[in-house]
């Protein structure tokens, strides 16, 4: 397939860069800053659009629309779009005639060189390309062999990409305020699907969405939404940020939606006759929202160990996500698991000469095979007094247990996984 490529030249570049790249990425992610102006790849437009000068108009309609000023070119190598954009509408006819007119200035050739050619009538690019290959090649070198290549429009030097997206937008203002969010999830879907075809487009996906609501007499309201996982499916995120914001819903009439998709590299995605039939991260990451939504989100969330010897030395952190390891490296630390039990269950324990023998619950007894501690089971001595002991005992040919002694009460804490 054929490259094109396109190129739009400003002379207030420096300023206008936020415009010129933004009419760059309607038509491409492949894009080249420089000086003075844009440069972009457009290959495969041509079978959408037409094509060089097809494309060339789809360009400057849209700097029309958007009030965007410069100067546009597409050839077949970044050399020429640029000399082309830079030409603008001076020079009136096809492409091709514009290019073959254009003065010898616009090539990479030294000044005393161009100052021979001029004295020998040679101005522009047509003037060069008369001249047989082989006597200017004789008389300046092989080097000179670039600004031939650039002149026939054949330099196959490539752009180099230097504008990477992170993040794709999508606003929309409301001609009157609403109240109900769930009469703007038709809106929100359509956003959606443009900002994720600009993240399918660059081969990225997105793990997070940020909202943004301008409110009617109110502050704006912005929700910061996450998924475990990459993801364009836009009937999961939808459901995700409808249970989010049913949860904690704006204090005002909407006036106008912000839609942001920060970019990330795509989950890999293994299916097969011999893959482990589970439930799809999807459905778990909605069933763990309903599950905000119902009982609140500081109630759930990822459990987190805390450095204090407490009742229970973990917290909830309600924005974190596990994160799931099938098998784990030998040099990695081994981690066991502890589940508590809820309400803690009641023991009847045996000890002699200060030692702990037997235990007896009413799911399970047995002798104390081993077992160590005690623990004080409070460690904020500044809040409230030590007042629990605790004890890892292991029952013969049973589990691995938590044990705690309250005043004269013996209970189970929980048990090791």
């Amino acid at each position: 397939m054929p490259k094109l490529y396109a190129c739009i030249s400003s002379p207030s570049a420096s300023a206008d860069m936020p415009l010129l790249l933004a009419a760059a990425r309607e038509f491409a992610y492949a894009i080249e800053t420089a000086d003075d102006g844009v440069l972009f790849d457009v290959s495969g437009l041509d079978r959408l659009i037409g094509g060089p000068e097809k494309i060339r108009e789809k360009i400057v309609e849209f700097m029309r629309a958007n009030e965007i000023s410069g100067g546009v070119g597409v050839a077949e190598t970044p050399d020429a779009a640029r000399m082309l954009a830079r030409a603008g509408d001076a020079i009136e006819g096809s492409a091709d005639e514009v290019f073959r007119k254009l003065p010898l200035t616009e090539l990479d050739i030294e000044r005393d060189t161009l100052r021979v050619f001029h004295d020998l009538g040679l101005r522009r690019i047509e003037d060069l390309l008369a001249i047989p290959r082989a006597e200017l090649v004789g008389r300046y070198g092989i080097e000179f062999e670039r600004v031939i290549r650039s002149a026939e429009r054949r330099d196959p030097v490539p752009i180099r990409p230097n504008v990477r997206e992170t993040s794709a937008v999508w606003i929309y203002e409301l001609d009157m305020p609403v109240e109900d969010f769930e009469q703007l999830v038709f809106l929100l879907n359509h956003g959606l699907e443009k900002i994720f075809a600009r993240a399918d487009r660059v081969g990225m996906s997105t793990d997070r969405v940020a909202l943004a609501f301008d409110l009617d007499k109110k502050p704006p309201r912005e929700y910061d939404i996450r998924a475990a996982f990459p993801t364009l499916e836009r009937p999961f995120w939808l459901k995700l940020i409808t249970l989010r914001i049913s949860a904690d819903p704006p204090e005002a009439a909407i006036r106008s939606l912000r839609a942001e998709a920060h970019f990330t590299p795509p989950r890999p995605d293994q299916k097969g006759l011999y893959a482990v039939s589970r439930p799809t991260p999807e459905s778990l990451q909605l069933t763990l929202a309903k599950l905000k939504k119902l009982v609140g989100s500081e109630n759930v969330g990822t459990p987190r160990l805390v450095d204090q010897r407490v009742e229970r030395p973990f917290e909830l952190d309600a924005a974190g996500f596990p994160l799931g390891v099938e098998r784990a490296s030998p040099s990695e630390r081994s981690v066991i698991a502890f589940t508590y039990y809820e309400p803690p269950l009641a023991a009847d324990v045996l000890a002699r000469e200060g030692r702990l023998v037997y235990l007896s619950t009413r799911h399970f007894r047995g002798r104390v095979a081993e077992y160590s501690g005690v623990w004080r089971g409070n460690s904020r001595w500044w809040d409230r007094p030590w007042r629990t002991q605790e004890w890892d005992v292991e029952i013969e040919n049973g589990g691995l247990y938590r044990l705690a002694k309250a005043g004269k009460e013996w209970f189970i804490v929980g048990e090791y996984d």
